[in-house]
């Protein structure tokens, strides 16, 4: 693990975001029969996945002759991941960004035993499996390639992070630009792409909209707020 140079590293990092994204976008895509865009940035990647891939290298690569430490510690380091990043963008956003309610055995609805289960399987499989392949590429392409790629991705993630940071912070205003109708259409897109667990909060989405509807000065008699919420239920199913 610790032979590669440091924009190789920076490339296995990058990678991992793609294939994060590649892979809930394909789900959710699949899921709801039209392309989803998954994440909370644009481009086509997920930057917890390229921390967590490199987290499951650098905490599990050294147990790899052990499948069953690979598999306890990549559940420990990538539930620990997972609840770290959570606590940031709530605390710097104030708002979850994944919701575990809906499952059992979970603290603070950031973490859950069976998401965490399942980290232990996705350590296995990437040490065993896409590791090999993942290692072929970052070691078979050339050094100037991997600093070109690493450039363009870091300058085009770090831009989209910016744009998105700013977005989010003023997203209500931001809704003000349209009329409820498009308003409307645009929270179902941004909860569909934060994942179907959002949909299933119904009492926070109804605060969100009531106070959206009431910001955006909405007429009662023509769009309350429960069939709002069922226009939005239909849509994101």
């Amino acid at each position: 693990m610790f032979h590669y140079e440091w924009y190789r590293l920076l490339f296995l990092f990058f990678i991992f975001c793609n294939i994060g994204w590649v892979i809930e976008s394909s789900i959710e895509s699949l899921y709801r029969r039209r392309f989803i865009n998954r994440g909370f940035l644009n481009g086509p990647y997920i930057p917890i996945y390229g921390f967590g891939g490199m987290t499951i290298l650098i905490c599990c690569m050294p147990f790899r002759h052990n499948g069953f430490l690979v598999y306890i510690v990549g559940v420990l380091s990538c539930t620990a991941l997972e609840f770290f990043v959570g606590w940031v963008m709530e605390t710097i956003f104030q708002k979850q960004f994944w919701d575990y309610s809906m499952l059992k055995f979970t603290y603070k609805n950031r973490i859950s035993l069976i998401p965490s289960l399942f980290w232990g399987l996705l350590s296995l499989f990437l040490v065993y499996v896409l590791y090999a392949p993942v290692d072929k590429l970052a070691n078979f392409v050339s050094a100037e390639f991997a600093m070109i790629y690493d450039l363009i991705f870091a300058v085009v993630m770090l831009v989209d992070i910016v744009i998105s940071i700013s977005r989010h912070i003023h997203y209500k205003e931001y809704l003000k630009k349209f009329t409820p109708e498009k308003a409307k259409r645009l929270i179902t897109i941004k909860f569909i792409s934060l994942g179907g667990a959002v949909m299933r909060r119904r009492r926070r989405i109804v605060k969100f909209i009531t106070q959206l509807r009431f910001e955006l000065g909405a007429d009662d008699e023509q769009d309350d707020t429960d069939t709002l919420l069922e226009d939005l239920e239909k849509e994101a199913n």
